[in-house]
């Protein structure tokens, strides 16, 4: 350390005026009978002398050694430590003290110019205990809510997918759905300190309020970690399930007529049943595979609008732990440092209000004037006249009436149309599952007698139907195979198509279903309060219900995620535009695993053929 630097650092000492400095002086290596009495907040031996170089006594445990005499002793770190009195709200501090570091260098380094190491820093500090019990008490509660909740959710799962006593995939299923409620109340109750935080210290007049220090935020950061670990177990647990559901297509469509088959030799001509076309059953498929990863918002446009009003904008310049509350920083103009709980607050309120306005302009503006995806695929499938009968656990699932109200479907464009024009007059009836109702779309509390016979049909499927038909040649026992599966697939699917088409029209001797209105506790629970055996219920709900198996339906869920994953990157790494990049992969990524399972799933499940879903 040069002698100019010694100087510089003297001045600043001076310039402070604070005369008492010299009653708080507290020397952090100063040693007693071998011991470093000043580590230890409760030992504490302050002294009233100051100095920045001893170049001609050095001391050890108090008392002169000449061993040390070649020795220079200087202030390495200064620091000096003001802290905000209790309660008071006035602004006033208490009695500042001085933290000083000594170290010591040979002489011979000193005279030779040895540039060393010195620093000096201002550290501010308040009580917090009430502040951060109250943090901890909304903590437990919440998170004990979240809880509550994820069990109130597994009652429900175990009522839905017919399991009786409390088995360990119960329990395992009482995990995962506490995981997401318990990962939302952590992350909410963070961010709401985080974001009081930030408000009251840039708008006090006084300062009556500090922002926490490094170590201090260190909890924050863990919670926040923690939150988006079950976060991650939530998101993958709805996702594996969405690619897992049982689905089929049901096609009303009756043959209408016979055709002629081709006389072969001197045989007489034959006729049989008209078949019916296969393409309305294969398009009503294709676009609920397209359907499957459609969102309300959209992500990209999202991550770049947050990285633009938080870099280009400069909304993360408000996160100083300064005063300023300037955008843009100016040149030359000192470079403070950023807290990690105001960029958490900053990024989060900048993210959710960017999806906020997504939504909004989704539901009220791009869904009622432009297109609403799931409303047009409840419309095709009255058009094609098929209906999606989809089961997403063992005894619950959702219904889509898509029977045609004029019969047939299968016809040339003219009839179309005026099938159509026929029901804009009012001259069919409604195309509700009930008559005289407009109701499509309902929840459905399936009797375990339909689940018996549905499984007895389908599971022997399961392990080796193909999801594409055998072409090409290929060799005789591996062909016949083929063929063998291909048989089994086809009459599966006519059985099923005819077992569930019955069960709809009430044509089955001991399985049938009533409909009926959900209770008010039930919607609030999301949970039925009793037992289906012989009779299924179908519930009538918004019309959008069957969402849920989609990720349009948890939106929320997926919101959340991302902007999770948007801060945990930011903490880490402290860069906007990293976080943003990651996102965008994580995101896409969702997207393609959501994409190739489901469509895998909808292909073996619906008896489909795969190539034909694009």
């Amino acid at each position: 350390m040069g002698q100019a630097e010694v100087g510089a650092v003297g001045c600043l000492l001076l310039s402070t005026k604070m005369y008492f400095i010299l009653y708080h002086l507290l020397v952090v290596n100063y040693t007693k009978d071998g011991e470093y009495v000043n580590r230890d907040g409760g030992k504490w031996q302050l002294t009233t002398r100051l100095f920045l170089i001893d170049n001609v006594l050095a001391r050890k445990d108090g008392a002169i050694d000449s061993s040390m005499s070649d020795y220079l002793r200087y202030a390495r770190h200064l620091e000096l430590r003001i802290k905000l009195k209790d309660n008071t709200g006035t602004g006033r501090i208490n009695q500042p003290y001085f933290k000083v570091v000594y170290e010591d260098i040979p002489k011979q380094s000193y005279n030779n110019d040895l540039q060393v190491p010195t620093s000096f820093s201002v550290t501010y500090s308040m009580t917090r205990n009430k502040y951060n019990g109250d943090i901890e008490a909304a903590l437990v509660i919440l998170a004990g809510a979240g809880g509550v909740y994820g069990i109130v959710k597994t009652w429900g799962w175990s009522k839905r997918a017919g399991r009786i006593a409390i088995d360990f995939l119960t329990l395992v299923k009482m995990v995962l759905f506490a995981c997401g409620p318990v990962g939302d109340m952590f992350f909410l109750v963070m961010f709401g300190a985080a974001f009081w935080d930030l408000i009251v210290f840039k708008n006090q007049d006084k300062v009556i309020f500090l922002m926490r220090n490094a170590d201090e935020e260190m909890n924050f950061v863990i919670y926040v970690s923690c939150a988006f670990a079950l976060k991650c177990l939530d998101v993958l647990h709805m996702l594996v399930n969405q690619v897992t559901i049982d689905i089929f297509l049901i096609d009303w469509e009756k043959p209408r007529g016979k055709v002629s088959i081709p006389r072969s030799n001197n045989s007489e001509e034959q006729t049989k049943t008209a078949p019916v076309s296969i393409w309305r059953t294969y398009f009503v498929a294709n676009e609920w595979n397209e359907l499957q990863t459609v969102r309300k918002t959209n992500p990209v446009f999202q991550i770049i609008s947050a990285v633009f009003f938080l870099k280009v904008i400069g909304f993360e310049n408000l996160a100083t732990v300064d005063p300023n509350s300037n955008f843009q920083k100016e040149e030359g103009a000192y470079d403070c440092p950023d807290s990690r709980m105001a960029r958490l607050a900053i990024a989060v309120s900048v993210y959710m209000v960017i999806a906020l306005v997504q939504w909004v302009f989704f539901m009220f503006v791009y869904e009622r004037f432009i297109e609403d995806k799931v409303r047009q695929f409840v419309d095709l499938c009255s058009v094609s006249n098929v209906s999606v009968f989809i089961m997403q656990y063992e005894q619950w699932g959702y219904y889509i009436h898509g029977r045609s109200v004029n019969g047939v479907a299968d016809t040339d464009m003219w009839e179309t149309y005026q099938q159509l024009k026929r029901e804009e007059q009012s001259l069919r009836q409604s195309r509700g599952l009930l008559p005289n109702t407009d109701q499509q779309t309902f929840q459905m509390a399936i009797s375990k007698k339909l689940r018996a016979h549905y499984d007895r049909v389908f599971s022997p499927l399961t392990s080796n139907q193909p999801t594409q038909m055998t072409s090409g040649p290929s060799a005789g026992p591996s062909r016949a195979i083929d063929d063998m599966r291909a048989d089994q697939g086809i009459q599966a699917y006519l059985t099923i198509n005819k077992f569930l088409s019955g069960y709809i029209d009430h044509s089955l001797r001991d399985i049938d279903y009533v409909v009926k209105d959900k209770l008010l506790l039930e919607n609030v629970l999301d949970v039925e309060l009793y037992d289906t055996f012989d009779t299924g219920v179908f519930f009538t709900d918004s019309g959008h219900s069957f969402d849920k198996v989609l990720l349009y339906g948890n939106e929320l869920k997926l919101l959340v995620f991302d902007v999770m994953l948007f801060t945990i990157v930011d903490l880490a790494a402290h860069d906007f535009l990293l976080a943003g990049i990651i996102c965008y992969f994580v995101t896409q990524g969702i997207v393609i695993f959501r994409n190739s399972g489901g469509k895998k799933n909808l292909a073996r499940k619906t008896l489909v053929d795969e190539r034909f879903l694009i």
